[in-house]
């Protein structure tokens, strides 16, 4: 054998030994961070003995003698499932991230610092309440303890990574707190892409496509918005930028809720259900528990990080949530003076308040992060993105100030602790005075046969109608003026229909104050209420297939605009001429397997870019889509009109119509297919490109890895507008991190847990989550769910102690003095 084939053969040896070595050790250190279920600890400080039983899919039952002790065993078993995106989210909130990542979350952490999450919740950590503040600290004890008794046993995140956790503190369950506030936080999204679109096109031309909801909502455009200075929107798109890195994918952020009274039952007893609309992640946001420590006894899903039940039952009441889609923050162009140190209101110049952190970079020099604060807020347009969005330097703008929502009081920890013991009604009721942002809708049901309605939202008083927009920050006519009232706002009990729906639709009918203009589309609550209606009595199979529903009400609306379009037309094309068959066939269902659904994504698409991009061009565009119910409702609204000046393309000679650019872009869609697929429509179907994969947060490094740690791709009906929401985006995807180059119809948000519960089974709940209990991903807990969730199955939780004592693995905590 010659020489260099001995060596070659020599090195190509060593690699793959070094690769199977490599890899049994990472293998191994996967392995030995897998959490124990069953033992025995002996500990002292807590008041006394703690049992945790853990089922076949690793719901943990932590039966304990006090309050206290069951916080600390939240505390521990969400540290040992889920500790690496703990920490995660609360680096982020605090604005620490780039000691871990370097400097590419720098802008992250100044967005963060800037806003003041970590700074106000200290600010206001007093007013507290005291017995929270306890439970708390024996929370953060459990979380502690697992981090200081780990050894080897850290999830493999923080070894890829090379660091190790900090201590819990009570205040950094806060943080994860106003985390999931400013993940739901979209009501500001559009005060950005709304205000620019006024400067680019015109008032009046932008009334004719900003969404109204109902028609008779006027759209009251302040006056004086086309003449502020240009805007900056650096911060939108560095909070883009977070939301793609921490897989915060998706827009479609609420959820479906129902509830039916006994009468509507075939138990005889309310049924409550529940899907929350996150954006899909591995793991899943949710973790699922049963609590029982002294009068304390609830079950349902938490939050890791935090601790009590936040969706679920106790023994007298069941609750559940939607968005309310509050629009919870505002947006301010400000005056500051020549020296940066003073701005300008009511006539008067102020002092800005101004903040220095120092934000600590990995393998880089430390960065001070300015924060300048007016009357308004802090000044978040110095914010600026990662330099790969800028083929220049960005230009200068005015100064843009945020009020958010966030930075003021509310104890929603108290709510939900409050909630978690509530016996009716109105203890119910009264608990979530204390819930004031992320503003959510909570239905209710108890075992008495009553069903009720919670408005839980912090409202600013603003002396305007509509907050869509960014406002002139220099006059005190446009800053608040309070929060409104509780008392103010309408709740309900019993209602004479039998049942209480939410899907993110408008909430309040004739309400003179503004809540938002960002409600959903009413497709998905349009459809559960003709399920509601359809039948006199409801089941929970029924409601199980509810949850799984892909019929789209809004679909149906559309089509028959398209299918109007082409009649009387003279088709020639064969696959036009089978589409159009195909549309008149349809039963609006989003099946995976059906070639419909796809082509009319597809030609859904082509229909925005016709509409829409001649005028703002390609990144307003963008911008105006990204939240996906802002086209979802223009859209609808302009069909419904045969004149509209958009409908025309201002780059063409001739005048196009409302019929043309729909008979365009469904021509458009199909070469888009056939370029794709081929022109044999056979191939055509929905679930071909309508896909989920959910995402861990080291996917996209390297194609091997992502086989271990992502989950997916699963091909999967539906769409933003079916009850089985499976949200697809509309707005390009920013390519700066590759696991979030997502395909054109792939789907990034949906359902992240289910929920039924009949009170006639008063010790049983159905539930599932996306993935499974576990974040560790050699855990036969990563993934365990997800057949479950694709296929409508559901786990059944049993509450009752004789059920958790048989057959359930337990680790036991043995009080030491």
């Amino acid at each position: 054998m010659k020489s260099w084939v001995k060596t070659t053969l020599a090195v190509f040896i060593s690699i793959i030994v070094i690769i199977l070595i490599g890899g049994a050790i990472f293998y191994n250190m996967l392995n030995s961070s897998l959490p124990e279920y069953s033992g025995e600890i002996n500990i002292s400080g807590i008041d006394n003995n703690i049992e945790i039983y853990r089922d076949s899919v690793a719901i943990p039952y932590i039966i304990a003698q006090t309050e206290n002790d069951a916080a600390f065993a939240l505390g521990y078993v969400h540290a040992q499932e889920r500790l690496f995106t703990m920490d995660i989210a609360r680096r982020a909130g605090a604005g620490k991230l780039s000691e871990i990542f370097g400097e590419k979350t720098i802008p992250f952490d100044k967005m963060f610092l800037t806003v003041g999450i970590k700074r106000n919740l200290i600010k206001n950590y007093a007013k507290s309440n005291r017995n929270n503040i306890k439970l708390l600290k024996a929370y953060s004890r459990g979380v502690n303890f697992f981090i200081k008794n780990a050894g080897g046993k850290l999830p493999i995140e923080f070894s890829v990574l090379g660091y190790e956790p900090e201590e819990w503190r009570p205040i950094h369950s806060l943080i994860i707190m106003r985390m999931m506030a400013w993940e739901l936080n979209i009501g500001w999204w559009t005060d950005f892409a709304y205000t620019e679109l006024i400067q680019k096109v015109g008032v009046e031309k932008a009334k004719e496509i900003l969404p109204a909801y109902p028609k008779d909502a006027p759209v009251i455009i302040p006056k004086g918005i086309a003449n502020l200075p240009k805007i900056n929107n650096s911060f939108v798109r560095v909070e883009k930028q977070f939301r793609k890195f921490l897989g915060l994918r998706g827009t479609h952020i609420g959820s479906n809720s129902w509830v039916v009274d006994g009468s509507m039952s075939e138990s005889g007893k309310p049924i409550i259900a529940n899907d929350t609309h996150l954006a899909f992640s591995a793991p899943d946001k949710w973790f699922a528990a049963v609590i029982k420590a002294g009068n304390l006894d609830a079950a349902g899903f938490t939050l890791p990080g935090i601790p009590g039940i936040v969706i679920g039952k106790n023994k007298s009441i069941a609750w559940a949530m939607t968005n309310i889609m509050a629009d919870d923050a505002d947006f301010y162009s400000e005056k500051i003076d020549s020296s940066g140190k003073k701005y300008f209101y009511d006539g008067k110049w102020f002092n800005l308040k101004i903040i220095k952190d120092t934000i600590n970079v990995r393998n880089s020099t430390p960065v001070v992060n300015v924060t300048k604060i007016t009357r308004n807020g802090p000044i978040i347009s110095d914010i600026h993105p990662l330099s790969f969005l800028y083929k220049n330097e960005p230009e200068t703008f005015s100064p843009i100030s945020m009020h958010w929502l966030g930075s003021e009081f509310s104890d929603e920890l108290n709510a939900i602790y409050n909630v978690n013991k509530a016996k009716n009604f109105y203890q119910f009721k009264k608990a979530l005075n204390d819930f004031g942002v992320p503003g959510q809708n909570f239905i209710y049901g108890d075992k008495k046969g009553n069903i009720g309605y919670v408005f839980a939202a912090d409202l600013p008083l603003r002396k305007f109608y509509d907050a869509s927009y960014i406002i002139d920050g220099t006059r005190s006519k446009y800053s608040w003026k309070g929060i409104l009232s509780r008392n103010k706002i309408p709740y309900l009990l019993n209602p004479p229909n039998h049942f209480i729906a939410s899907a993110n639709n408008k909430t309040l009918k004739n309400f003179k104050y503004y809540i938002s203009n960002l409600w959903e589309p009413s497709s998905r609550i349009d459809r559960i209420t003709q399920l509601l209606k359809s039948k006199k009595k409801h089941s929970l199979e029924d409601f199980k297939n509810y949850q799984m529903d892909f019929v789209s009400p809004y679909a149906k609306e559309i089509t028959g605009h398209l299918l109007s379009a082409f009649s009387n037309i003279k088709v020639v094309d064969d696959n036009l001429r089978k589409t159009l068959s195909l549309f008149k066939q349809w039963d609006f269902n989003f099946n995976k397997y059906s070639q419909t659904p796809l082509i009319y994504a597809a030609f859904f698409k082509t229909l925005i870019i016709n509409i829409y991009e001649d005028e703002m061009g390609e990144e307003l565009l963008n911008d105006f889509v990204f939240i996906a119910n802002v086209p979802y409702r223009s859209i609808q609204q302009i069909l419904n009109e045969d004149d509209n000046s958009w409908y025309d393309n201002i780059n063409t000679p001739k005048l196009e119509t409302k019929n043309y650019i729909i008979r365009k872009s469904l021509t458009d869609a199909l070469d888009y297919l056939e370029n794709k697929l081929g022109k044999k429509m056979d191939y055509w179907q929905w679930g071909n490109l309508h896909q989920v994969t959910f995402k861990h947060i080291f996917s996209g490094k390297l194609k091997m890895l992502d086989n271990l740690v992502n989950i997916g791709p699963f091909e999967i009906g539906g769409d933003g507008t079916t009850i089985f929401n499976t949200e697809y985006s509309f707005a390009k995807s920013i390519e700066e991190y590759p696991r979030f180059r997502h395909d054109e119809f792939e789907n990034i948000l949906g359902p992240a847990m289910r929920f039924i519960y009949d009170f006639a089974k008063p010790e049983q709940f159905l539930m599932v989550l996306t993935t499974g209990q576990s974040g560790q991903v050699l855990s036969d807990h990563y993934r365990d769910m997800t057949s479950l969730w694709l296929n409508g199955k559901y786990v059944k939780v049993r509450t009752d102690t004789t059920s958790i004592f048989k057959n359930n693995k337990l680790l036991k905590f043995i009080k030491q003095n």
